[in-house]
């Protein structure tokens, strides 16, 4: 017996295999992907838009984990985040966009396309959570 499989499950395992074999699968995201992305999830209605917000949240859930062990590790802090800090997908993106949208790189000029946005982030969280020294 032939099993035939629906239509908006055969879209969505689609456009999951393309999302997969698009991207690198531990790189980073270049802004100029990001954007693009953020264009198209416009226009999808499904649970796709929900994918990048559980990547930028892990991307600031990294660096969070990272600051902890730069300080175990007797370093100074890139960023003092409160410590019952609860910050999802959706909370990040907003943070992300606000920084793409207003922020300027190191350079002070717009970020460019080839931006990893874990730099971006890097930068938001220590404007979010500045340290005082």
């Amino acid at each position: 017996m032939k099993q035939v499989m629906p239509k908006t499950f055969r879209r969505a395992a689609l456009v999951a295999a393309a999302l997969a074999l698009s991207t690198a699968p531990a790189g980073a995201i270049k802004l100029e992907n990001y954007q693009k992305y953020r264009l198209d999830s416009r226009n999808v209605q499904a649970t796709f838009k929900s994918l990048i917000e559980v990547r930028i949240e892990g991307v600031l859930m990294g660096l969070i984990i990272a600051n902890r062990a730069v300080v175990a590790a007797g370093a100074r802090s890139l960023f003092c985040p409160p410590a019952n800090l609860q910050m999802r997908g959706p909370d990040a993106l907003r943070l992300l966009d606000t920084e793409l949208t207003a922020g300027t790189g190191a350079d002070g000029k717009p970020y460019s396309g080839d931006t990893n946005i874990e730099d971006v982030m890097l930068k938001v969280a220590q404007k979010q959570w500045p340290c005082t020294r």
